[in-house]
């Protein structure tokens, strides 16, 4: 495990509650559960966080694309709907995530730079993470 601050990413949940916090680089963020599976609702759940990184690096990787090659891509909009399948159980430990993603671009672009970020779109490393798999490594402590 990466002891590096850098790379490391920690949550840290309470007793009665599942509001956590986590601090990524410095940065301080609340994620949590809806009122309605027993959370406070006090920030978005850990799922919608995984598609909200899949939104911005979405948009980043083609703003990166479009300004390194001089394009005028004036906005790009990236919207995931995330729905969960469940298994034939109804319980989550069967449920497979699908996700939605739908680009909008602006700007006077023409069409082979449209079919050029229509080809971009998918490579951004969260995409990628998620449609080829990530291996996860888990260790126990007490």
């Amino acid at each position: 495990m990466s002891d590096d601050p850098a790379r490391s990413v920690v949550a840290r949940t309470e007793p009665g509650t599942f509001t956590t916090n986590v601090r990524v680089r410095g940065f301080d963020l609340v994620l949590d559960e809806p009122e309605a599976l027993g959370g406070a609702d006090e920030g978005p759940t850990p799922g919608e966080l995984v598609a909200a990184a899949l939104a911005a690096c979405t948009t980043i990787t083609l703003r990166m694309y479009a300004d390194r090659k001089g394009w005028p891509l004036e906005a790009v909009e990236a919207r995931v709907d995330r729905q969960v399948d469940v298994g034939a159980t109804g319980v989550g430990t069967h449920a497979t995530p699908h996700y939605r993603l739908s680009v909008d671009l602006k700007g006077p672009l023409d069409e082979a730079q449209l079919a050029r970020l229509r080809q971009v779109v998918d490579r951004c490393p969260v995409h990628r993470q998620l449609a080829g798999g990530t291996q996860i490594t888990t260790e126990v402590s007490h």
